[in-house]
């Protein structure tokens, strides 16, 4: 058994350090927004277009609209896009479009075929924008005072086509703030490896790029759609960039509790690996072997394998540590990292199996059969 465990120790620690050195290396050159204030400095701001679906969003879109209504950003036009609607969405956008002028309201009743509800609120959204700048963001999400013209003065200044930032979404109990904690590495560690990225928060865009390289018509049926719409724009070779919310600036409340977040995901985890069975389990033996592994190996085989998992858990450490400086988290969840993984894996593995054993997904109340989703990805590909 020693062998095996010092084999185990060998390639957990081999993997899961070099991950975490390529993160450092990569997350340091990633841009953090801070809520501090800023100068103009001379800056002309182009004329933006803010675009929202929605569908059953009373709970949270008059204070999302009112955000950024508020904001201090010249020539700012807010669109959302009332997706079919069954609660009082309809009603409340009517109210704040009496009050804010610069507000559009879109209504759509029907979903037409060969389209994913939410890709295609944002399709009919883009057709009614005047904008030179497109922001792609959703219902829930709220916006720090300045947090507009920061990011496009961000984007003008580094001459970018497209700039997409993960939100602060950290609230909650412990075991929520620890899951999303590492979510976040996860994500940001698959980022630094393919270079593309797209956040359903805040997808920013010009407008003459998502022209150019087909728009939310080219991903019509991608369920993972902001991931989608990043991968269009860097095969397409405009230039990307992707950038961090320190505490405040952007804010989600995502899920109301872990148990809800987990059932929330099942949807998109199976389609971020391309619906393939096989990518699927590898990804799941990799975040066993390099999140779980080491945790357990500290009581396990000789003395040297233990130091090399050792090694590997301080490695993981350091990273919660660095996110501690700019997220409302502990340093301490790194206790939890090994269950927040194995929560993960469980979440996609769920989603793998319901996807297949149902034949595809059910979204918003539609039902997206798996052959046709796996048919759009090819043509996205081409």
């Amino acid at each position: 058994m020693n062998v095996l465990f010092s084999v185990l120790s060998l390639i957990s620690a081999f993997i899961g350090v070099g991950t975490v050195l390529l993160w450092f290396r990569y997350i340091k050159k990633r841009p953090v927004f801070l809520e501090t204030d800023s100068s103009n400095n001379g800056v002309i701001y182009p004329a933006l277009s803010v675009i929202i679906p929605a569908c059953n969003e009373e709970e949270s879109i008059e204070q999302a609209v009112r955000q950024l209504i508020s904001q201090d950003y010249p020539n700012l036009e807010v669109i959302v896009v009332n997706d079919r609607s069954t609660d009082n969405t309809g009603a409340v956008l009517e109210k704040l479009k009496v009050q804010y002028p610069q507000l559009k309201v879109i209504t759509i009743y029907d979903l037409p075929p060969n389209w994913l509800g939410k890709n295609h609120a944002v399709y009919q959204g883009v057709k009614e924008a005047t904008g030179e700048w497109l922001l792609f963001t959703d219902a829930d999400v709220m916006f720090s005072l300045g947090s507009l013209k920061k990011t496009l003065r961000y984007a003008l200044e580094h001459t970018l086509d497209h700039l997409t930032i993960a939100p602060d979404l950290y609230y909650g109990g412990v075991f929520y703030r620890a899951f999303l904690t590492y979510l976040s590495f996860a994500i940001t560690a698959t980022v630094m490896f393919t270079n593309k990225v797209g956040v359903g928060a805040f997808n920013l865009v010009k407008k003459s790029v998502y022209q150019e390289i087909g728009g939310y018509e080219a991903i019509a049926m991608r369920v993972a759609d902001d991931m989608s719409f990043g991968e269009l724009v860097v095969n397409k070779g405009y230039k990307q960039d992707f950038g961090l919310s320190g505490k405040g600036f952007i804010i989600v409340k995502w899920y109301d509790n872990l148990f809800a977040l987990l059932k929330g995901i099942k949807k998109n985890q199976f389609a971020h690996f391309k619906y393939s069975v096989v990518t699927t389990l590898l990804i799941c033996l990799y975040a066993l072997l390099v999140g779980v592994y080491p945790f357990v190996g500290i009581f396990l085989g000789p003395i040297w394998a233990r130091a090399l998992c050792g090694v590997s858990v301080i490695s993981l450490f350091a990273v919660y540590n660095y996110l501690a400086k700019y997220l409302n988290i502990s340093r301490s969840y790194v206790v939890i990292h090994p269950i927040s993984v194995l929560l993960y894996i469980g979440a996609i593995l769920n989603s793998m199996v319901k996807t297949i054993s149902q034949g595809g997904i059910e979204w918003r109340g539609t039902n997206y059969p798996i052959k046709v989703l796996k048919k759009h990805i090819r043509w996205t590909k081409e």
